[in-house]
């Protein structure tokens, strides 16, 4: 029988792997295709990445900021969480959105191309969480906690431990224009949604010639 070593090869893999996903009980699959996505990234530098993210969110903020106003100019006059949640989500629909068009652009080597090729059959919601789940561990790892909340480009740490990294930057948009419009937010719900940002989209997504 081969004896185990002191360090198997997961826990290598894991180690020093800014990728690789939190894992918080009752929400996260301890194994998912999230391990293999950071896998695939490891040797991919993530900071040009959480750089671009900003501005990149801005645009989108602008975006959906435009599509409310148009809702609430017609019959629906109420801005609530699950509308502009609604409009959120239709940055993600298409296969090629704005984050997976980013991360895209850095998967040069030859681990970080296999996940480039499965990139428009992932679920661009749960690729984003992906995105912002790391974003959000080196957000909090890099500083003290609360001078990540005072000093952090995107309202993510706000409401830290409630959902899904994807769910709470969206929210905290959400409140962002609201007070712009001089409107009471609604309370964060819990659940936020009823997305399963576990999924990766395609069943078949990592077999080779998948549809």
């Amino acid at each position: 029988m081969t004896r185990s070593t002191s360090e198997g090869l997961w826990q290598i893999l894991q180690d020093g792997n800014p990728w690789w996903p939190s894992y918080h009980p009752r929400r996260t699959d301890v194994l998912s295709w999230r391990h293999a996505a950071a896998i695939l990234l490891r040797e991919v530098d993530p900071e040009p990445i959480f750089a671009a993210l900003p501005d990149l969110f801005e645009a989108i903020y602008d975006q959906s900021a435009d599509a409310i106003c148009e809702r609430l100019s017609g019959t629906e006059n109420r801005l609530t969480w699950a509308i502009w949640f609604d409009v959120w989500l239709e940055h993600f629909d298409h296969w090629n959105d704005p984050v997976r068009q980013l991360v895209e652009q850095h998967c040069i080597g030859p681990d970080a191309k296999h996940l480039d090729e499965m990139l428009t059959r992932l679920d661009g919601a749960s690729f984003c969480d992906f995105v912002l789940d790391a974003y959000d561990q080196v957000a909090i790892n890099r500083a003290a906690f609360q001078a990540a909340l005072n000093e952090e480009p995107l309202p993510i740490l706000k409401l830290s431990g409630t959902g899904w990294p994807f769910e709470r930057l969206a929210y905290g948009f959400y409140q962002r224009f609201c007070t712009e419009l001089d409107r009471e937010p609604e309370t964060a719900p819990q659940p936020m949604s009823a997305l399963d940002l576990n999924r990766a989209g395609h069943p078949n997504v990592y077999r080779e010639n998948a549809a």
